[in-house]
């Protein structure tokens, strides 16, 4: 069956790719925007309908160098900060990045086209499927899930307890297919809904919609009631606002090692009534490394009487055996040394270099360019929780919170009542809102385990998230200040495993496997 012909004229098709990025974008910039992300994909479907392979590819490319453009205009700024480039290079920094990462709606545009090819007039069916896939699995510096703009969107992300923000990223790929559907319908166009199956899978998608919705309604209302019947543990937030820099930077003036602003800060909290005080990531504090400072730290922990956990570089070894960990560290209320956490997840290019164990001399090259950024740092492998009251805090550090099977894991292996703690440091991307995006992203981290979650930045907003992702309390942007929050947890003996948490990856490969065996199953009733 020979599809009609997509929209003429190129330049109407590539305003459509454009508005799909822009679309797409805005939300990830600002939350309450969440309602485009459900309808952002209808302009590219309509402007690619019945168009070549090449045509999905080329406006698939645009619409994602669009969306990236629009979300991610921090990464001009992040690589000024990091090399101390001037606009111009930076920029072409910049460019490069947006064109490899665009390469994720490229592809999946290119795939939908060899789907339409296989089961003809189903194809529209199998796009959700395709979105949920290449967003949860296509390798991007950055990752940013499409479900992670809807945070603000409760009933929304309650599911996500079940199947993870992949289950999320197919609601809005279904969304996005059934208005599709509506608009190609009123232009006289092929729709995919036409004859008995393909009325069926459209009821199909419309109740899937509907479930998922509803049961967001109940699932806010009864977790919100929930959590308010559980215990709290007061969190002290320290919200250094460090300015970042690539090498280790000298104290402030006023502070030194032993004395950095956070201890400072933290005596106020503990003031206030902290049980726990909260450090950021930040470049460096020498507890590792400089002698005097960790007697230091005991001892003003110990006046504080209150645990401390912050981070550090940890080093250990020497020459051929040495290794350098990126490190969450808890003192006890003694101020002696309770346990540490090493990040399992590292940043490519910058904490680690893909290939570098194959190919040693990378580490070298990689050492030239990028300098004191460029740390090769050695991967943790443990999972481990800190015991605070009658809390056990599961540490990520900044990154970490970016894949939502590792944040499962270290939740799942958390014995009893888990409350997440993310350390982050996100001074590098200056006044854009890529604090605010990472912010929001970790709200699915709350909802998918049904846990509560403290996220503290280093320049801000630093937040604290309820399992159903409602924020309880957050700080403001570009402020050195504390905070002091009650933080609900799970009491002791009711431990609760979200289905995520014991299972978290199994959405995610289930559900493209079986829509593989769908399209090759409709490819052959087709013959």
């Amino acid at each position: 069956m020979r599809e009609s012909p997509g929209p003429r004229g190129l330049s109407w098709q590539a305003l459509g790719a454009v508005a799909t990025g822009v679309m797409l974008a805005i939300p990830y910039n600002y939350a309450g925007f969440y309602p485009l992300t459900w309808v952002a994909f209808v302009p590219l479907l309509v402007a690619v309908h019945g168009s070549s392979a090449r045509t999905h590819y080329g406006l698939g490319l645009l619409s994602g160098i669009s969306m990236y453009l629009v979300a991610t205009p921090w990464m001009v700024e992040f690589l000024q900060v990091l090399k101390d480039y001037a606009f111009i290079p930076a920029l072409a920094g910049a460019l490069l990045f947006w064109l490899l990462t665009a390469q994720l709606q490229a592809f999946l545009m290119l795939s939908w086209r060899w789907a339409q090819r296989l089961s003809g007039q189903y194809a529209l069916w199998f796009f959700p499927v395709l979105v949920m896939a290449f967003f949860g699995w296509f390798p991007v510096l950055f990752p940013l899930q499409l479900g992670e703009s809807q945070s603000a969107f409760l009933p929304a992300i309650q599911g996500a307890a079940f199947t993870g923000v992949y289950g999320l990223d197919l609601m809005i790929g279904i969304s996005n297919a059934l208005v599709t559907a509506g608009v190609l319908r009123v232009m006289g166009r092929h729709t995919g809904i036409e004859g008995r199956y393909g009325k069926a899978v459209a009821m199909a998608g419309v109740a899937a919609l509907a479930a998922w919705l509803g049961y967001g309604w109940w699932a806010v209302d009864h977790w919100d009631r929930q959590v308010g019947t559980w215990p709290t543990l007061a969190v002290g937030l320290v919200q250094s606002n460090e300015t970042p820099s690539a090498s280790v930077p000298d104290p402030e003036p006023g502070y030194g090692r032993a004395w950095p602003p956070e201890m400072a800060l933290s005596g106020k909290l503990a003031a206030a009534g902290a049980e726990v005080i909260l450090w950021p990531e930040t470049r460096y504090k020498g507890y590792f490394e400089v002698d005097h400072v960790p007697a230091a730290f005991l001892r003003h922990v110990a006046r504080l009487g209150v645990p401390l956990v912050f981070h550090d570089a940890e080093q250990q070894g020497r020459r051929a055996d040495f290794r350098e960990y990126n490190s969450s560290v808890f003192l006890d209320a003694r101020g002696e040394l309770a346990g540490r956490y090493r990040k399992h997840r590292l940043v490519a290019f910058g904490e680690t270099l893909p290939l570098s164990r194959e190919f040693p001399w990378l580490v070298g090259w990689a050492s030239d360019y990028l300098g004191d950024f460029f740390a090769n740092l050695t991967p943790g492998s443990e999972r481990v929780s800190f015991p605070v009251g009658g809390a056990r805090l599961v540490p990520a550090i900044c990154y970490e919170s970016a894949f939502p099977g590792h944040v499962a894991r270290s939740v799942s292996a958390t014995p009893d009542s888990p409350l997440l703690v993310v350390l982050s440091n996100n001074g590098w991307f200056g006044d854009s809102r890529q604090p605010w995006q990472h912010a929001g992203a970790t709200v699915l981290r709350a909802v998918e385990n049904r846990v509560s979650l403290v996220h503290v930045i280093n320049n801000g907003p630093s937040t604290v998230v309820s399992p159903s992702g409602r924020l309880l309390a957050a700080t403001p942007f570009r402020e050195r200040i504390g905070m002091v929050a009650d933080v609900p947890y799970t009491p002791a003996g009711k431990a609760f495993r979200s289905w995520f948490t014991q299972w978290p990856e199994w959405f995610a490969v289930i559900f493209p496997a079986l829509g593989l065996v769908a399209l090759v199953a409709v490819r052959f009733r087709r013959r």
